[in-house]
């Protein structure tokens, strides 16, 4: 009789600091979709610019003994014209305390360095910059439906914030419309 009083005690105290033990972890999670790219609609004109450069480029390479490369030239922007005329797939994100998924591929914030929320382009990204060396920068692209502030506030929580820019190279296939 003795130990039913005991025994309910027990299991009390025991839910009650389980229950605190669980609400101590701060969780979270934010998921949205966003396209892979932003697809441009492309005029006749800006086809009619990138062919002439292909071919010049291509004509070049022959004249200066490099046939394979001139092919290659030809082969890659017939490929590309075909790449820039698909819809842009939609991918989902997915942040939460664990880490940061993007598609299907997972990267935990143990593997991460920093973050920075790029708002100055139209299209706003995630920049994260990786532990690891052949994935050194991961792209996330925000979409519209995602709060930049509030992913801050959570994804500091996680990670340092460290100013990035876009590199070079996305840069300039941004500007020439790719």
């Amino acid at each position: 009789m003795h130990g039913a009083p005991n025994r309910a005690l027990f299991h009390y105290l025991n839910s009650f600091l389980c229950y605190n033990f669980y609400m101590a972890k701060e969780t979270f999670k934010i998921e949205w979709d966003a396209h892979v790219y932003e697809h441009k609609e492309r005029s006749s004109d800006w086809f009619w610019a990138v062919g002439i450069v292909v071919v010049s480029l291509a004509v070049t390479a022959i004249v200066l003994g490099n046939i394979i490369f001139g092919i290659l030239i030809i082969v890659g922007s017939f490929a590309l014209s075909l790449f820039i005329n698909r819809p842009p797939e939609i991918i989902h994100m997915i942040i939460d305390e664990k880490g940061v998924t993007r598609a299907n591929i997972r990267y935990p914030f143990d593997t991460l360095h920093s973050f920075w929320i790029d708002e100055i382009h139209p299209h706003k990204k995630i920049l994260l910059r990786s532990n690891k060396i052949f994935v050194p920068l991961i792209i996330v692209p925000l979409g519209n439906e995602v709060d930049p502030e509030k992913l801050q506030e959570l994804l500091l929580k996680k990670l340092p914030e460290e100013y990035y820019s876009l590199p070079f190279v996305e840069k300039i296939l941004e500007y020439l419309g790719f």
